[in-house]
């Protein structure tokens, strides 16, 4: 290379650092970082390649000794003592997540909601994806601190994030009536990790679902676009979805957090609206199990289209429907790329490949 192409490569990477270092003094590491991922994204997308990255679903600044803290100031916020799990006269408030969109949670939130003492989409917030936006958090705390660095001494990382998640629970404890049971919904299980620290007395519901058609329901629902998601990236969201879901599980006591099928639901209904019953404590005997039949369908990629997109609007079931069911015509191309991406996963979380 010759000496005047040195030189010049030479200043603009000086330059480059300069401007990083500039970015690290105004905004902290954290927004380097973010500025970098998203640079990253743009050429990943312009290139065709992957861009759906497992640090969007595994913080890689977790650790254990913050997250014990950030429990501790959960606990506090909510007023909780040392030896109580939870509020005795508040509600019982419980998360129901998804391994990605299209997973299921509108079918099993219709299931809970046919209950009399559960609440669904409390002041009408349908979505709540708190754990989804860790990394947005993190951007704002930095900010925030940037505007008197000494309080960097005095919050641990993800510490404001945690106050507003849990101000808004307590929110709900002092709103709504001590028997009833609040269901808040995320088709997101990114960054589940740190469900137990911020949530320290809620439960955890979570829907599987068969990565085929959880990956074909997707691309049905929100087709592949040129500069948008890539089929691989639909294949690595539910896998890595799935990864972080079944982390969760093992992270959490078998009565603070279950894990359903969405096909188990599809096919016996009853038998899943009685195991949630025994789970969130529930009277079995409120329950209107002859109702279940009647459920509407909700967002459904096939049988909910108006005007050629996926409508959320309720439309009665057509005779026979079965989503768990639906066959899945790929070209040898998808199949080689879903078994490539998410093979290894479909078998861990106990699906045929």
């Amino acid at each position: 290379m010759k000496k005047e192409a040195v030189v010049f490569w030479n200043g603009r990477t000086l330059a480059a650092d300069h401007y990083a270092t500039s970015l690290r003094h105004h905004f902290g590491d954290g927004a380097v970082h973010r500025l970098q991922k998203e640079i990253g994204f743009v050429g990943k997308r312009l290139l065709r390649l992957p861009s759906t990255e497992r640090s969007a679903f595994f913080d890689p600044w977790f650790t254990e000794e913050n997250a014990r803290h950030l429990r501790s100031v959960a606990r506090s916020v909510r007023g909780m003592t040392s030896d109580a799990p939870r509020i005795a006269t508040a509600p019982r408030i419980v998360f129901l997540h998804g391994v990605m969109p299209r997973s299921g949670t509108n079918y099993l939130q219709s299931l809970l909601e046919l209950h009399p003492d559960v609440a669904v989409n409390p002041y009408g917030i349908r979505e709540l994806p708190f754990l989804n936006t860790v990394e947005d958090a993190r951007t704002y705390e930095g900010r925030f601190l940037r505007l008197y660095r000494r309080n960097r001494e005095s919050f641990s990382d993800l510490e404001t994030f945690c106050y507003m998640v849990n101000g808004f629970l307590r929110r709900i404890e002092a709103e709504f009536p001590a028997g009833k049971t609040v269901v808040i919904k995320s088709p997101h299980t990114r960054m589940m990790r740190y469900f137990p620290y911020l949530f320290p007395a809620e439960r955890c519901l979570i829907v599987l679902r068969d990565g085929c058609r959880a990956v074909q329901s997707t691309i049905d629902t929100w087709p592949l676009r040129f500069l948008g998601r890539t089929f691989a990236d639909v294949c690595r969201e539910w896998s890595f979805g799935t990864e972080a879901a079944l982390e969760a599980q093992s992270r959490m006591s078998a009565d603070t957090c279950r894990l359903v099928r969405f096909e188990d639901a599809v096919a016996a209904p009853d038998g899943t609206a009685r195991d949630l019953m025994r789970f969130l404590e529930l009277d079995e005997g409120r329950y209107p199990f002859e109702r279940i039949g009647d459920l509407p369908i909700l967002g459904s990629s096939r049988a909910s289209r108006s005007n050629g997109e996926v409508s959320w609007t309720p439309v009665r079931k057509p005779e026979g429907f079965d989503p768990s069911k639906r066959p899945i015509q790929w070209s040898r191309k998808r199949r080689t790329v879903f078994d490539a991406v998410a093979g290894d996963m479909q078998k861990k979380a106990g699906y045929a490949s």
